[in-house]
């Protein structure tokens, strides 16, 4: 990955961090595509247990858009897609969990990366906004990841206003799972792939898929879908050994586990 997007692997998480903290770790479209790439190999790679996004710095976990490059129409791609759509949808289409690790502030299309993300834990100093019609824009297209993430009503509040949240508010509606101080942070987030990786793989990735398949189902259908789905899971070598284990009275052995 260029430098701007580095690339690192530690044990079995890969870590990806904006760094272009000079201009707020705005998304260009060589960033932007760099880190579609990454996580959609990562889908691939059975060492790998997580993903987790970060920035550098301690000011800006992202700004959106490079406003420079997209006035241009740079960001419609060949394909017609939007590269922030794309790296949205690689995120939620990677088979491991991917957590957002949010060191500052997060506005525009960097919060449509934090909503698209599993899971979400903030420095407490972290703000969170929509300012796109303050320059005559919408945010069309990260509300429509935060459609399913937050109450309407403070989606509305937010893009109607402009106004930034703090990492309080964003944790009360829904978007951040938990804050810490910065120099907890990191703390935090090993805490929580210390967690993950406890429980099985395999499972975890059927569930991730299953969540966002019946997010947007009536209710009626979910609970027929979640019946094929637990039958799936539950035939599966990973709960054949889970069960073993309880049994066993001892910590399940997965497949892949480091």
């Amino acid at each position: 990955m260029a430098d701007e997007s580095l690339q690192e692997t530690h044990k079995d998480v890969l870590w990806l961090t904006l760094n272009r903290p000079a201009v707020h770790n705005a998304l260009n479209a060589a960033m932007t595509d760099a880190l579609t790439a990454a996580i959609r190999a990562a889908s691939g790679d059975g060492s790998l247990r997580a993903v987790v996004i970060t920035a550098a710095g301690d000011r800006s976990f992202c700004s959106g858009a490079d406003l420079k490059e997209s006035a241009g129409g740079m960001f419609l791609s060949r394909n017609g897609t939007n590269p922030i759509a794309d790296l949205m949808r690689a995120i939620e289409s990677c088979n491991k969990p991917v957590i957002a690790r949010i060191n500052g502030r997060v506005l525009a299309g960097g919060l449509g990366l934090v909503a698209a993300c599993d899971l979400a834990y903030a420095a407490d100093h972290a703000e969170f906004g929509l300012p796109e019609v303050r320059i005559g824009l919408f945010p069309a297209m990260v509300a429509a990841k935060l459609l399913a993430k937050i109450p309407l009503g403070g989606l509305q509040e937010m893009a109607y206003l402009g106004q930034p949240i703090s990492a309080a508010e964003a944790t009360r509606l829904g978007l951040v799972n938990r804050t810490a101080p910065l120099a907890e942070l990191d703390s935090l987030i090993e805490d929580v792939l210390t967690r993950l990786r406890q429980n099985a793989p395999g499972a975890i990735a059927a569930g991730k898929a299953a969540l966002l398949a019946m997010r947007d189902m009536p209710s009626d259908k979910r609970l027929a879908f979640a019946e094929d789905a637990i039958a799936a899971v539950s035939g599966s070598d990973e709960a054949r050994e889970g069960r073993q284990a309880f049994a066993e009275k001892r910590p399940p052995a997965w497949v892949g586990k480091s």
